[in-house]
């Protein structure tokens, strides 16, 4: 396993001290692609599917070596295909990534769907 600057650049967006710029960027971890596609390339990703691929591939590398957990949820995203009358959105599936037993528990934002009381996590 290599180290490479885009390996450390990305475990850089999970520092404590850094979280308050990401999170005003692209959110809480754990991260979706397009979010580290967007901070690797400066805000440049764009639509550039070489670069979102580059940076899928990277994340993927991380989490066969380890460095980072990927998880899956489903969630609303913006339809491209149909061009831009398409307003609504639809489901679909979201690998997120991020650091090895952070990504069980995902911070609920207190909607009315919200449920009150304690979790632990079940090793």
């Amino acid at each position: 396993m290599r180290i490479t600057a885009r390996k450390k650049a990305i475990l850089s967006y999970f520092d404590p001290h850094a979280l308050d710029f990401i999170r005003s960027e692209i959110g809480l971890p754990p991260y979706d692609v397009p979010g580290i596609a967007y901070l690797l390339n400066g805000g440049l990703a764009g639509n550039k599917k070489y670069q979102l691929e580059s940076a899928r591939r990277t994340l993927e590398s991380m989490v066969k070596d380890g460095l980072l957990e990927r998880v899956t949820s489903y969630e609303r995203r913006q339809d491209k295909t149909q061009g831009s009358a398409q307003a609504a959105g639809v489901w679909c599936k979201v690998s997120r990534y991020g650091l090895p037993g952070q990504v069980a528990v995902v911070r609920d934002s207190g909607g009315s769907i919200a449920i009150e009381g304690e979790w632990c996590r079940v090793e």
